[in-house]
């Protein structure tokens, strides 16, 4: 007995690695749907704010993230259209961050396949084209979205779409949200949302998330999405689980993996020790 604990102990941690690997292969693939009971606070205000919107309502999306923190935000950006087009909302999108456009021509693609069927583009949602400038473009978004934005991304005049009906600049609009992994929330909320009284909210990543404390309690930004834990939460609230969930499960799983490994570790060396 006391032989194989030894040999046990001294186990190949590749074994170890590949175990791993093995246990994470099938929360990818499928989300698992373990409990997830402990929603955040910010999440829940986004969530119940778009609910509160009265139909056909605009809610601007900018997604300002690149592939680098795709991982963690693309699932917010998705869960979140997935919700406005739910309740009959319409929805712009635009990226003010030259690496985004690829994208948002992958979410461009999934809304007719399997986020929104049942959706007409220039009737309920129309995609922008990239724009350089952040800060001329939140500007000259809070006095006439027209004179920077005279075209779709395909090239098609956008004034006279059915989704712009009533739309002149951002104060016509209900809701902004701008989903990124730099700074570029801190610009909506300064050049958009305090100098025009736009509503914005955000959806960032993890390590971000704490820093946007302050203009939740000043009530500057009416939502926040943090980090993948903040997708997951989301994907719950919509009941529509999907790769933020995934990401959740994995994660989960890998920590109860290390804990049980830690743990029998510890009985196994006390046991050497008394045996």
């Amino acid at each position: 007995m006391k032989n194989f604990l030894e040999k046990l102990l001294k186990i190949d941690r590749r074994l170890i690695f590949l175990a791993l690997a093995i246990l994470l292969v099938f929360p990818i693939v499928k989300p698992l749907g373990l409990p997830n009971l402990n929603l955040g606070s910010e999440v829940k205000s986004l969530y119940e704010r778009i609910e509160g919107l009265p139909p056909r309502s605009f809610v601007l999306m900018s997604l300002d993230y690149d592939p680098a923190t795709r991982p963690e935000l693309h699932p917010q950006a998705v869960a979140i259209l997935r919700h406005a087009f739910r309740k009959n909302l319409r929805v712009g999108i635009l990226t003010l961050n030259a690496g985004a456009t690829g994208l948002i021509e992958e979410i461009g693609e999934r809304i007719p396949k399997d986020i929104a069927p049942e959706k007409v583009y220039g009737k309920d949602y129309v995609i922008l084209p990239y724009q350089p400038n952040p800060v001329a473009v939140m500007t000259q978004m809070g006095m006439d979205l027209y004179q920077i934005y005279d075209k779709d991304r395909d090239g098609s005049p956008i004034r006279d779409m059915e989704v712009f009906k009533g739309i002149k600049n951002v104060k016509d609009m209900q809701l902004g949200i701008c989903i990124t992994g730099t700074a570029m929330l801190d610009y909506w909320i300064a050049y958009t949302g305090d100098k025009f009284k736009f509503p914005m909210a955000g959806g960032v990543t993890a390590v971000s998330q704490m820093g946007y404390a302050p203009y939740l309690q000043t009530g500057q930004l009416k939502g926040l999405v943090g980090g993948m834990k903040g997708a997951a939460d989301y994907e719950t609230l919509i009941n529509h689980k999907e790769k933020g969930t995934s990401g959740i499960d994995a994660l989960s799983l890998a920590h109860l993996m290390v804990i049980i490994l830690i743990v029998t570790a510890n009985i196994m060396m006390l046991w050497l020790k008394y045996l």
